[in-house]
């Protein structure tokens, strides 16, 4: 497994060599210098890449050989996960945007990290995935740390997910993945699906460089603040909007980045034909007799939508249907 390694120290790089070689290895000597020497190129197999992330911190960090780090990842047939916490990518819309690496984590995790129980446990049910769920949401995050990190130091596996998309991109994970990492324990990355990557690369727009905005905040004096900075920022810019607050979000834009913008708005990204799928089961349902809302409810046990949207489609597409049988009863 090639593992990615943060070090936190104001740094500056020196680089000495008088032969060729395919590896770094970076020592910390003091607070603000690294030295980076060499190691040979016979001690490798073949060339490998890492990656070194620089950030401004206070704490020193220790030797980090990046020679001494396995060569490929174990196969699913190899012994078991180590412990750490998993951070794993779900999809975004269509069940079947998940790898099968995330779902070999998600199956020998001693338990799962999520947002909504009820949402993600459409998810495990599908896949046949039998893991314990625990609630983990930005209103009990702080609460759960200190028992998740106890889990984690006891040996754990633990895996985090989202409703959606890759924890941490507006979703909780970031604060308890620095928590782990303070604490020496294991944090392992599980690529998958996020939203706002997978919008920019259909957008048509530059992705050269980018900045991902996120949610503006709620107030409209900060949201105004940070609009006025994007405005100015020629790189595209990305945010996430509400559908309830579209319409406010592209007034306010308008008036502060002028008519020569391009927007595009992207939802139901990965859900080309789900909402098609989903009005014919509510159709037949609802033509057997059913409710509208019992037919939501259905369908909704079904699907990896939320019932909330499954009742806005219902109500926007059977809304004269249902209000006539009302009327008649």
């Amino acid at each position: 497994m090639l593992r990615m390694t943060i070090s936190r120290f104001p740094a500056m790089l020196a680089a000495t060599s008088s032969t060729p070689s395919s590896w770094w290895s970076i020592t910390h000597q003091t607070p603000s210098t690294i030295a980076v020497k060499v190691a040979p190129s016979s001690t490798l197999q073949y060339r490998r890449r890492f990656a070194l992330f620089l950030c401004s911190d206070s704490h020193p960090t220790s030797t980090v050989d990046p020679t001494q780090l396995p060569l490929q990842e174990p196969s699913s047939k190899q012994a078991t996960l180590k412990s750490g916490l998993y951070l794993v990518g779900t999809p975004i819309g269509n069940l079947e945007d998940i790898t099968l690496r995330a779902l070999r984590v998600l199956r020998s995790a001693d338990v799962i990290l999520a947002e909504d129980t009820r949402h993600s446990g459409k998810l495990l049910q599908h896949y046949s995935i039998k893991t314990p769920l625990l609630s983990y949401h930005k209103f009990n995050e702080t609460q759960r740390e200190q028992s998740i990190l106890k889990r984690l130091i006891d040996g754990e596996i633990v895996a985090l997910i989202s409703d959606a998309g890759t924890p941490g991109i507006s979703d909780p994970g970031t604060e308890l993945a620095k928590l782990c990492v303070e604490a020496n324990i294991s944090v392992i990355p599980i690529p998958g699906p996020c939203a706002f990557v997978t919008a920019l690369s259909a957008s048509g727009l530059s992705t050269i460089e980018f900045t991902f905005v996120g949610f503006l905040p709620k107030n409209a004096g900060p949201r105004r603040e940070r609009l006025t900075v994007s405005a100015k920022e020629l790189a595209t810019q990305i945010f996430y909007v509400p559908p309830h607050k579209l319409s406010q979000f592209l007034e306010e834009t308008s008036a502060l980045f002028g008519e020569s913008r391009r927007c595009v708005m992207a939802r139901e990204i990965t859900k080309m034909h789900e909402e098609a799928q989903l009005e014919n089961e509510l159709e037949e349902l609802m033509s057997n007799g059913h409710s509208l809302s019992t037919a939501v409810k259905v369908v909704a046990a079904g699907s990896a939508m939320k019932r909330k949207a499954i009742y806005s489609l219902a109500l926007r597409k059977f809304g004269k249907q249902h209000d006539a049988v009302e009327n008649v009863g």
